[in-house]
């Protein structure tokens, strides 16, 4: 385990993450819960299925933050992943009849290998090759798809029947499958934000920006950053175990090869140091073509045509955040104005000498 080769001495060196104020903290959690248990009591049928996409996508994008915030490396392929962690979700269960519960777990499982798979030989060469490996498995994803499965697309053997204690009606099963998705999901980020809080955050920080240093206090920097990519590629893939609930189908509409290049985009435009800054992202990608395309929120009002083009939008976030944080992302600006920066210790003259 990487938590083993922290030293205390290592632990000091590393940089330490801006603080957010206790106050702001807690406002921004209870807005939160506030809107998760909104959506439910206010949301039609299908509002609260783009929710719940919304959820799962929300891991996928944790997962490209762990590795380009947390580990300075970049990946391509991250939609093609969560559709390897879905259609292995569904084939769990119509192939080897386990529990519909269990599917975000079948996600996590070979979203994490594949993540593996493609780290260790893209990890022994220079940086640019793991965004390069990435970015063919988004190609060819689309076509495996179709070899495997065939004539898409592939029905879920299963459905999620809300229990009676519960109070939930059968005929309103979206509401019991975007529970179970929050729940999921809500487990899974606790569990991210600790692992981050602890050494193995401290390990990725250090490997990203001094791995020199970082290998001279013992950390095995390959090893850390081989875990990074298998960790990202395991949200990933139970991201989209997560997205066969409220859409118990696959298909290459759901997985085109573009969408990796999309969450990417998102990935650069909203990028900061927290994780649930990977929510605005999911909402930005599921709720844009829904009101472009199916609801007519922008089609049918007088707007210049680049406007209604889902490309140029998204160009356009990319650009203007990009030239309003340096680079940075929406994330740096948001916590440029509320995130406190930990004091920096200075070094006294006997220890420079």
């Amino acid at each position: 385990m990487i938590s083993k080769y922290m030293t205390k001495k290592s632990a000091q060196w590393t940089p330490q993450p801006p603080s957010m104020p206790v106050s702001l903290r807690i406002a921004g959690w209870v807005v939160f819960a506030l809107l998760i248990v909104s959506v439910p009591m206010f949301g039609t049928s299908s509002f609260v299925t783009d929710a719940s996409r919304v959820v799962g996508f929300t891991m996928s994008f944790i997962g490209l933050a762990v590795l380009v915030n947390q580990l300075g490396l970049l990946s391509l392929g991250q939609g093609a992943i969560t559709g390897v962690g879905a259609v292995a979700a569904l084939h769990s269960v119509n192939d080897y009849g386990l529990p519909v519960s269990t599917m975000p777990l079948a996600g996590l499982v070979a979203g994490g290998l594949v993540g593996a798979l493609i780290a260790i030989p893209a990890l022994r060469l220079p940086g640019a090759y793991l965004a390069l490996l990435t970015l063919s498995l988004a190609v060819a994803f689309p076509i495996v798809l179709r070899q495997i499965d065939g004539p898409l697309p592939v029905l879920l053997d299963g459905e999620f029947v809300p229990p009676g204690w519960t109070g939930i009606a059968p005929n309103d099963e979206h509401l019991w499958e975007y529970w179970v998705i929050v729940a999921w999901a809500l487990v899974a980020i606790l569990l991210v934000r600790r692992l981050l809080a602890g050494p193995v955050g401290r390990a990725f920080i250090a490997c990203r920006d001094q791995p020199e240093a970082a290998a001279s206090f013992g950390i095995p920097v390959r090893r850390t950053r081989l875990f990074g990519v298998a960790l990202s590629g395991a949200l990933a893939g139970f991201g989209g175990g997560l997205l066969v609930i409220p859409t118990p189908f696959t298909d290459n509409n759901q997985f085109p090869d573009n969408l990796s290049i999309k969450m990417f985009a998102l990935a650069m435009a909203t990028a900061g140091t927290r994780v649930l800054g990977a929510i605005p992202a999911a909402i930005f990608l599921i709720m844009l073509p829904v009101w472009l395309d199916d609801r007519g929120w922008v089609r049918d009002v007088e707007l210049v045509g680049l406007l209604k083009s889902e490309g140029f939008i998204y160009a356009l976030l990319l650009l203007g955040t990009s030239f309003l944080s340096r680079g940075r992302g929406a994330g740096a600006l948001v916590e440029r104005l509320f995130v406190k920066k930990p004091d920096q210790p200075r070094m006294r003259a006997d220890q420079a000498s």
